[in-house]
């Protein structure tokens, strides 16, 4: 038996369609992944604390001893930041996703850090 013959241009498509696959599925990864996440912000409004004791003592002698000096209480305001659902390079500072791989691939940084936490996990360590 002779050798098989191969067509040329079959195994050219045959390989850039294989290529394309693969490029068009990480192209879907890195829009899905460059798509930011909203930090939850939350706001608790606390009622203004009236002094007492000295405290009010003092503010009604400065105010009535100045014209043009008022009190008015203001009410305390606690800001709660949730960042739990940013992504990895909104949380290092970076406004777009193609920024924080152009910064990983400048100083050759590696994003499959997972690899390594066998490694370092304290868990399998301490067994």
């Amino acid at each position: 038996m002779g050798r098989k013959e191969r067509n040329p241009i079959k195994r050219i498509e045959q390989a850039t369609r294989i290529s394309k696959r693969k490029y068009t599925s990480s192209l879907q990864d890195l829009a899905r992944e460059s798509i930011p996440d909203e930090m939850v912000t939350t706001i608790k409004e606390y009622p203004a604390v009236v002094p007492t004791g000295l405290e009010f003592e003092l503010l009604q002698d400065v105010l009535s001893s100045t014209d043009d000096v008022y009190y008015k209480p203001r009410c305390r305001r606690e800001y709660i930041i949730d960042s739990s659902h940013l992504k990895k390079w909104q949380i290092a500072g970076f406004e777009h996703y193609a920024d924080y791989i152009g910064y990983c691939q400048t100083w050759g940084l590696s994003q499959h850090t997972q690899d390594f936490d066998i490694l370092f996990d304290d868990k399998e360590n301490n067994e």
